[in-house]
Order: C-alpha cells, then structure tokens, then sequence
C-alpha cells in the first residue's frame, strides 16, 4: 500500500487521502517531508481488519492483485509486515526487513543472510523487554524456544492438536531458515560446491521470515495487554 501511493499520488494530496481512508490527516509539510514516512506512520497503528478496509477503498481505484487479494483475505503482505515491524522496532529491526525486500532480487545471497538477522533481532529484543536472560552467542533454534516458552507459544502449552502442530511447524520453520541461511547464504563465505540462492529462494526465506516476525511482535504485544 506505501508503494502504491507513493506512486500514484503527489505529496500535497496525501492529507486529503489519509483522511478519505480514515487516518490522521496531517499536514502538507509533513507529507513533503517524507511520502513514505507520512503513511507508514499511518498504516503502523492499524489493526489488521483497519489494514483491510484502508486496502478495500484503495483497491477502488487501482487494480492491483496483491491489494485486492490482502483485501479479501487479510493474507500477510509486504506493506501489513512492514507496519508491524515499523511498530515494533523502528530503529533496527523495521530496517532489516526493508534491506531485504530490497535485495530479494538484486542480492538474494543478502537477503536470506538479513532475514536470520532479522528474526535474531527480533528474538532478542523480546527476550530483553521481557527480562530473560540469554547467552547472546545462542544459536537461532535456542532463542526461539526461550522466546516460545516466554510467550507460551511451545507446543506443549497448547492441549489443541492443530495449534501443537502449527506451533511445532514455526519451530521447525525457524530451524528450516538458520540452515537455509547456513548452507546458502553469505555467512560463511563462498565455496565452489555452494548452492547459489536465486530470487525465488530469497523470496521465500525473507517472506517467512517477515511472517514469523510479524506473529511474534503481535504475540508479544498482545500478552503486555
């Protein structure tokens, strides 16, 4: 949704529009300073449901699949991982998952790289404001279960077998990524036997990424209620 009006609308007309999608109006000088800055603001403190409906008024005027598909679905996107992370932490962790949108084609090797970074930061920032102690050299899979088991999100703590399952999957999709990244990410250097990730696999691995992040922040913030 930023891209989309970043794209199609002048800075003096994103007052009028915040206000026909039901956000904060704001100022002109506040939109010249930053198209981006200006929605994101925005977009970062609405709901889910608010994302859908802000997507529904947009999807009028544009044809767009991905819009009209979040619109109907609520299915994660680029923008609703973005206004989470945004949300969440803006100082790192929102701007690591905007390097690696950005590299998902040009640098995939990086990208799926900044994507175990992201969900490390991630980890760690919630094991911090919830005042567990952690060994900060921990590997990936271990501070996801110290953050599982803070957030009551291991299987066991779930009696439903679907949610065991599900919950059992995001372990072992944590596990998937730290290993992908291992094996084909540019952690360890080069070699000639190495795989070569294309923007495809980068696609996937940062995609996941997002969408663990994503769970995780709303997990977290929903537990501070």
């Amino acid at each position: 949704m930023v891209d989309l009006v970043y794209s199609n609308f002048k800075a003096y007309e994103l007052p009028a529009l915040a206000e026909r999608l039901g956000l904060k109006p704001g100022s002109e000088s506040e939109a010249m300073s930053s198209k981006r800055s200006f929605m994101m603001s925005r977009l970062s403190a609405l709901s889910v449901d608010e994302l859908r409906a802000v997507a529904k008024v947009l999807s009028e005027d544009f044809a767009n699949e991905q819009l009209d598909r979040f619109a109907i679905t609520g299915s994660p996107s680029d923008d609703l991982i973005s206004a989470s992370l945004d949300k969440f932490d803006k100082s790192v962790v929102h701007k690591r998952w905007q390097t690696a949108l950005e590299r998902r084609s040009a640098d995939p090797e990086n990208a799926i790289t900044l994507s175990r970074t992201l969900l490390e930061d991630v980890f760690k920032w919630i094991l911090s404001e919830s005042s567990v102690p952690f060994d900060d050299n921990l590997d990936m899979p271990k501070l996801y279960r110290l953050v599982a088991n803070e957030l009551r999100l291991a299987p066991d703590d779930h009696t439903e077998v679907a949610f065991k399952r599900i919950l059992g999957s995001c372990q072992s999709i944590v596990e998937s990524l730290a290993t992908l990244r291992n094996r084909i990410g540019d952690a360890h250097g080069t070699g000639p036997r190495r795989i070569k990730p294309s923007s495809r696999h980068a696609e996937l691995t940062v995609n996941l990424a997002g969408a663990m992040a994503t769970f995780l922040v709303a997990t977290f913030e929903d537990r501070k209620r």
